[in-house]
């Protein structure tokens, strides 16, 4: 089953080079080498209120940073416009609803949404991937998670506070289109699952959550290996092709001349094809300021 699921939402779906010892912060990374100044933050997406505030090296980034780039850019669009492009990923073009397009499968997810109370059958016109991030974002916010307290919210308020420009490594109907696009049988695993960790995904996002707050790169890369143990093609479409691609997007900006400030999913992060392992391998100096 996909154990990711909860988890990959808060802080990825939703991401080592030598870890060092682990810091009572999150960890920041400052890339050097070009012509720029590339900081790279990792977020979590959904937080409770006050779980996050801006100190220490990731204020003094923030500060000395020209542009703060995110996953996508989210003045790009209107509301009305990514409601619009969520809908048209969310909902199958063929007219299928939820049960239709789970097959089987509908039956017994029917039975766990019924014993975690939560209401499938208001999910039923769209389908399962998006359902499934549904369900968890559902279960989060039960517990007092949001992504208004997120750590994306929080940076770009002040960067729009100090009059900085943003932008974003891929747009929401990309970043949706990854989703769409994955096989029936596991967008069906991604909410089948979804039902069965909602009553516990407080306690199942707790050490992906501490490990995120102490900097510990051991520990975010270890979430992230038991995250998507048995799906390595998972793994692939949502974090290792997109660290490859943002890698690049990374070295142009280096090129520049304005410094930045990157935030993407913790997950991102840590690995040997990690965002840091990658620009390091691409002859860049990267390191924990």
């Amino acid at each position: 089953m996909l154990e990711m699921t909860a988890r990959v939402v808060a802080a990825c779906a939703i991401a080592a080079f030598a870890c060092g010892a682990a810091r009572a912060e999150p960890a920041l990374w400052q890339v050097t080498g070009g012509e720029s100044t590339v900081y790279l933050f990792g977020s979590v997406h959904l937080l409770p209120e006050g779980g996050f505030s801006i100190g220490g090296a990731l204020a003094r980034a923030l500060e000395e940073s020209e542009r703060v780039c995110m996953e996508i850019d989210q003045d790009a669009q209107s509301e009305a416009e990514s409601t619009s492009v969520t809908l048209a990923r969310a909902v199958d073009p063929e007219g299928r609803s939820l049960f239709d397009l789970l097959g089987s499968d509908a039956d017994r997810a029917r039975d766990a949404a019924e014993e975690a109370g939560i209401p499938l059958e208001a999910l039923a016109m769209f389908e399962p991937w998006f359902a499934g991030l549904t369900v968890s974002v559902m279960a989060l916010q039960a517990n007092g998670y949001d992504v208004q307290h997120g750590v994306e919210q929080i940076i770009q308020a002040e960067a729009r506070k100090d009059g900085k420009s943003g932008c974003g490594l891929e747009t929401l109907d990309g970043q949706l289109g990854m989703l769409d696009a994955l096989p029936a049988d596991l967008q069906a695993e991604i909410l089948l699952q979804a039902l069965d960790e909602a009553e516990d995904v407080d306690a199942l996002i707790k050490p992906l959550l501490d490990a995120w707050r102490d900097g510990d790169e051991a520990g975010l890369e270890k979430s992230l290996e038991d995250d998507f143990e048995g799906y390595p093609e998972l793994a692939d479409v949502l974090i290792y092709e997109r660290n490859a691609r943002w890698a690049e997007q990374v070295s142009e900006m280096l090129q520049d001349g304005d410094d930045v400030l990157v935030v993407v999913g913790a997950m991102h992060l840590v690995g040997e094809r990690g965002l840091p392992a990658l620009l390091e391998k691409r002859g860049f100096r990267v390191q924990r300021p």
